[in-house]
């Protein structure tokens, strides 16, 4: 096959499918594979892992988006040393969404200033990254939606 007829087939099969970097990267790191002497199988492997890549942080995006947090707030940021009460293994297992598959429950409670918010925004924000759909609000938001919902009859939170 041309070089021209692989140029232009490689850009048609990188967009059909839908994997844009497919299409922005194959020809670049095609150059890299023959500098560097890969086999066919590391050059397959390294356009494959830029799209999985660039998927899964565009899924990310989107799922953080999609959860309307008021803000971007991270475990990282939060100060658990103004919580004494805070269980730093709790907090740990928590920070592995582990218990999301599991179904359990997560209840943040206390007076306000205490960071329930912020410990609220930061699960979720681990939660999308992990590639769970997350939609987040306040107890007096989850309160007005459901309120809303009863008076129109509709039984949809979203």
């Amino acid at each position: 096959m041309a070089a021209v007829d692989v140029t232009a087939t490689m850009g048609y099969l990188g967009r059909a499918p839908k994997t844009p970097t497919i299409g922005r990267v194959w020809e670049h790191l095609a150059v890299t594979a023959r500098d560097e002497g890969w086999s066919h199988e590391e050059y397959l492997a390294a356009v494959l892992q830029r799209q999985v890549a660039d998927r899964e942080a565009n899924g990310t995006s989107l799922r953080i988006a999609g959860a309307h947090f008021p803000q971007v707030k991270t475990l990282e940021d939060f100060n658990a040393d103004h919580q004494p009460s805070l269980h730093r293994d709790v907090l740990a297992h928590l920070a592995t969404t582990t218990w999301i598959a599991k179904a359990e429950n997560v209840i943040l409670l206390g007076p306000p200033g205490v960071g329930k918010t912020h410990l609220g925004i930061a699960l979720g924000i681990k939660a999308c990254h992990a590639g769970y759909p997350v939609a987040f609000n306040t107890a007096t938001g989850w309160a007005a939606r459901l309120q809303a919902a009863h008076r129109t009859g509709a039984s949809s939170t979203n």
